[in-house]
């Protein structure tokens, strides 16, 4: 169990109570200079409130770690299942909103924007051809070299594959 003289947050203690607590610590240990402590208490109540800043970020590390880890569940557990979609698509409150919508608060692509999605699926589409065409799986061209298999003669290239 955590003592209140380390570092690190307990797992076992109540998030909330100590997070407010250490709160407090760190608080007083700031405004230090304007309390009526005298002497070697001083630097007893900045330590403390230096305690208390290092088990609160580790309590906000482990909460963006738990949040992460718990985003990238759902959404894998989405991606096999589609439940979110499903869940989003029968939603009457969701159905409700975009229905008092209007055409201008809903979000439209440019013209220069469809002409570039569309320009870069043909793209993608013309070297799928160009591939089955040279006999790739994955796409590519094939580099033909001059005589020498590529390899430079001279320079600081020499003996690496181009």
């Amino acid at each position: 169990m955590a003592t209140r003289w380390d570092n690190l947050p307990g797992l076992n203690d109540d998030v909330v109570e100590r997070s407010i607590e250490d709160y407090k610590k760190m608080k007083k240990g700031q405004n230090v200079d304007s309390s009526k402590t005298k002497g070697s208490a001083r630097e007893i109540v900045r330590e403390a409130g230096q305690r208390g800043q290092n088990r609160n970020a580790g309590r906000a590390g482990l909460a963006g770690a738990a949040l992460q880890a718990g985003y990238e569940s759902g959404r894998a557990l989405d991606e096999r299942t589609g439940v979110g979609k499903k869940m989003v698509g029968g939603s009457s409150a969701l159905k409700a909103i975009a229905d008092k919508m209007g055409e201008s608060d809903r979000v439209k692509l440019s013209e220069d924007s469809k002409d570039r999605i569309a320009h870069a699926e043909n793209a993608k589409a013309l070297r799928e051809v160009d591939a089955e065409k040279e006999g790739m799986k994955k796409g590519g061209k094939v580099k033909k070299y001059a005589r020498g298999g590529g390899i430079e003669q001279r320079g600081k290239t020499r003996g690496r594959f181009v």
